[in-house]
């Protein structure tokens, strides 16, 4: 809460305070001149808490209430029971000379008789009314508390305590945004202040704000140049005219389940519940599109009109490069010869109904128009195309014209121009003329994902009216979270059994393949000189030997190159295209030693920093695919170990490699009774969705009240049971983490700063041996969070189950192989570590 006082304590009440507290030295009073010397000018005069809102000496069975602050609605809200001042609160040994306020266990406050006796007094008062906030107090010690919380021990709870009087002067900010009438009944300071775990008003600092080099770019590796536009082209989407390249690259289903099968360790990108229970089918492509492309097949045969088909797939799943190959590239034999396909990709459309429209119906009739007729001269128009219209005219525009006259040539050719430019029509004219050869006509509209929901829908919206208006079959691509939101708000009503799930190929078959066709394209003299123009015969035979390295890490499963790109890009192809790009071209990827040895065996550390940071010295969250897992997310009330918490409570409902869906509305209200982190909750889960780490039921990607039940996906496994701990993960976000110690938070500063001095006098060894020492202290800094956590919330876990234990483990093991491999190269110049 960040608010002040209204009306500041006057001159007159701060002077009285002084008296009050002076007075009070002798601890003499009894309880009813406690009451009126002492807390009665503490709540009313000091604290503003109007006496027509605060009942006194109010009888509640089988006692009574000292006092009773009350609701609008005449409910009770706080009751304070007051005792003599001569009776004294024991309490626990300050943590500094200096404190007035602190937040103690009530369990310890327990062990004082009575402390004890007010407490229990009180607290029967409020099970009575049915009230949540207690306090006692002799008018020097404050004690304020909760009476209850559903799910958790009394005794468990933290109590606020003050500790004098001398808190009202010397933290009245903090006594006035908590405690005064205001606070309370306005701004619910209540429920913050004693929440299962308060905040304590603890500052955090950001390392990379103070880091001036922060910034530094690094240079692309030596190959970079040359394998750029290579690596782009063939690692990138798949052209419409590249045929062979499609053939020779397309990952079918069969082979995904091929090279599946005995990894049961690997969660797959599958059909959600969700779409099940609406008729979607998951896609079993063999070749021929599967059971969609037998659907299209079946309506063209049977010359069924006006369907509407979709393609469902997550974010890169595949779909766009699927519909290509079966429609456009390697069509089953009969749809060939019996239809014509009108592709209407929209991915460089913007997000315009206007601009969506004219594009669909654009390039609906240049797809449709293979054979060049609208390009034919006017006769051949008007006896073909436009033939419907051009009998009409002659009856009407046309009529009393000599068909020789300059004025009927002038009119026809402004009406065969306006025809022409009605697409609509076109589009019409030209399905008839299909039918009359015998094919049938298919329509796809694709990449219509990467819009927002409203514009989506109107996408969907078209391809109903391109199905009504051509009689035809239609085919969409839309990705499952974006139909979902749409059909919980009945825009997709008309949706009926007709979809068809697409899930994403094994990463390492996508890129063994296309690595493949890339090295045979550069063994081959004629090919070679295509791919890569007037470039050095030496570089191009270095590049064979290093994509040579890669295709042979991605036959490995245990590769921590196949494993990190294949985790990181559950269900998202384009992604791991995107990740693998970088990689390859990245200033950490040492291709200089690879090269020269002919094979090499890349190691966690040669894989995670190319690709979390290709381009950069340090990381930045905000630029890179892999998000920090130890971020706080919330200023207010925040853990660095939320996002691992929610991972390892999913990661509980895995089951072979199927993990179950778990209730987020379960989850809510376990980070809520636990730790009172909704928000810090609700930050985290939507970072888990963006990035893949979790899957929800319906497939939306970001957090929103529609996602009722989520996952855990294999790139959260891996993340909760691999690269939280790694040594260059933690070396990487630990500038980049929010920190509550300011002296860790300073140390981080001089550290990244000294580092990169090493860094620039290619200091490797030096280098290496500060990034391990930071990263022993990041870890001796989380590990004390981990353990306040653990006492503050009452969590009971051992030590054995602690993230920060395990991060200890692995780092003790992966020290002495980082430092060899430092003292090994440190005669190179080489960023890569």
């Amino acid at each position: 809460m960040n608010f002040t006082s209204p009306d500041p304590v006057s001159t007159d009440s701060l002077e009285v305070l002084e008296k009050v507290i002076a007075e009070a030295s002798g601890r003499s009073r009894n309880e009813a001149e406690t009451r009126h010397k002492i807390i009665d000018f503490i709540l009313h005069s000091f604290l503003a808490w109007p006496r027509n809102r605060v009942a006194v000496e109010e009888n509640i069975h089988p006692g009574y209430a000292d006092y009773v602050l009350k609701k609008a609605n005449g409910d009770d809200w706080l009751f304070i029971e007051a005792k003599k001042e001569g009776l004294y609160f024991e309490l626990p040994v300050p943590n500094n000379p200096d404190e007035t306020s602190t937040f103690v266990a009530i369990k310890k406050l327990l062990t004082d008789d009575n402390i004890k006796a007010a407490m229990e007094q009180v607290r029967r008062y409020c099970f009575d009314a049915g009230s949540e906030y207690a306090c006692v107090t002799n008018g020097h010690e404050w004690i304020f508390f909760k009476t209850f919380e559903k799910g958790k021990r009394w005794d468990a709870l933290q109590a606020f305590v003050v500790r004098s009087l001398a808190f009202f002067r010397e933290e009245y900010t903090k006594a006035w945004n908590n405690l005064s009438y205001i606070a309370i009944t306005e701004r619910s300071s209540l429920p913050t202040l004693l929440a299962s775990a308060p905040p304590k008003d603890r500052g955090i600092f950001y390392p990379k704000e103070k880091i001036s080099a922060y910034s530094h770019t690094i240079n692309s590796n030596r190959l970079a140049g040359a394998l750029r536009p290579v690596i782009n082209h063939y690692f990138g989407v798949i052209g419409d005219d590249e045929t062979e390249f499609m053939d020779r690259c397309y990952v079918q289903q069969r082979d995904y389940e091929n090279t599946s099968q005995g990894m049961r360790s690997i969660i797959h990108d599958s059909l959600s519940p969700y779409f099940a229970e609406y008729g979607v089918q998951q896609l079993q492509d063999t070749g021929k599109g599967g059971q969609l492309g037998g659907r299209l097949t079946k309506n063209i045969k049977l010359g069924r009109r006006g369907e509407v088909l979709v393609l469902f797939g997550g974010t890169g799943s595949g779909k766009s490069t699927f519909i290509k190959r079966l429609l456009h590239h390697k069509p089953p034999q009969w749809l060939r010869e019996h239809s014509v396909v009108g592709i209407v990709d929209l991915l460089e459309t913007p997000e315009s109904r206007e601009r969506i429209h004219a594009e669909i119906w654009s390039g609906l009739v240049q797809s449709l128009d293979s054979d060049s007729l609208l390009k034919g001269d006017r006769a051949e128009l008007l006896s073909g195309l436009f033939q419907d219209r051009f009998q009409t005219a002659r009856k009407q525009q046309l009529s009393g014209l000599a068909p020789a006259s300059e004025s009927y040539n002038l009119k026809l050719n402004e009406l065969v121009e306006s025809w022409r430019g009605d697409l609509r029509y076109c589009a019409t004219r030209l399905v008839e003329h299909w039918k009359s050869k015998g094919k049938g006509v298919i329509v796809v509209v694709d990449n219509t994902d990467q819009y927002s929901a409203p514009v989506q829908d109107f996408c969907f919206s078209s391809a109903q009216e391109i199905s009504s208006t051509l009689e035809c079959v239609t085919l969409i691509s839309m990705r499952e979270e974006r139909f979902h939101n749409s059909k919980i708000h009945g825009l997709l009503d008309a949706f009926q059994n007709s979809g068809f799930h697409i899930s994403s190929p094994r990463p390492a078959d996508v890129f063994r393949k296309r690595l493949q066709y890339v090295i045979g394209l550069l063994s081959v003299e004629k090919a070679k000189r295509k791919v890569m123009k007037n470039v050095d015969q030496s570089i191009v035979e270095d590049s064979k030997v290093y994509l040579t390295i890669l295709d042979q890490e991605f036959a490995s499963d245990r590769s921590p190159l196949n494993a990190f790109l294949s985790a990181c890009a559950h269900g998202n192809i384009r992604l791991s295209l995107d990740l693998f790009r970088s990689f390859v071209l990245s200033g950490y990827t040492n291709v200089d030693e690879m090269v020269s040895k002919g094979e090499w065996n890349f190691l966690t550390h040669q894989v995670i920093k190319p690709v979390m940071t290709p381009s950069r010295y340090f990381y930045d969250e905000r630029l890179s695919d892999i998000p920090n897992i130890y971020q706080i997310r919330n200023n207010r009330h925040g853990s660095h170990f939320t996002g691992l918490r929610i991972l390892r409570k999913l990661a509980k409902s895995i089951e072979s490699s199927a993990p179950a869906y778990v209730s987020v509305a379960e989850l809510l209200s376990y980070f809520a009774d636990t730790f009172n982190m909704v928000d810090d909750f609700i930050k985290n889960l939507d970072v888990l969705l963006k990035h893949g780490f979790v899957e929800s039921n319906n497939r939306v990607d970001a957090y929103s009240e529609e996602v009722d039940q989520i996952k855990i996906t294999n790139y959260g496994v891996y993340m909760l049971n691999e690269l939280a701990y790694n040594f260059t993960y933690l070396d990487l976000i630990c500038t980049d983490c929010g920190i509550y110690d300011e002296g860790v938070h300073n140390y981080l500063i001089e550290a990244a700063r000294k580092e990169y001095r090493h860094f620039v006098r290619h200091e490797r060894l030096k280098r290496v041996q500060l990034r391990l020492e930071r990263v022993e202290h990041l870890l001796e800094y989380l590990r004390t969070e981990e353990l306040r956590e653990r006492s503050t919330y009452s969590l009971g876990m051992p030590e054995a189950e602690m993230f920060t234990q395990k991060s200890a483990l692995t780092f003790g093991a992966e020290k002495g192989r980082v430092l060899a491999s430092a003292i090994r190269n440190q005669g190179t110049n080489s960023v890569r570590r």
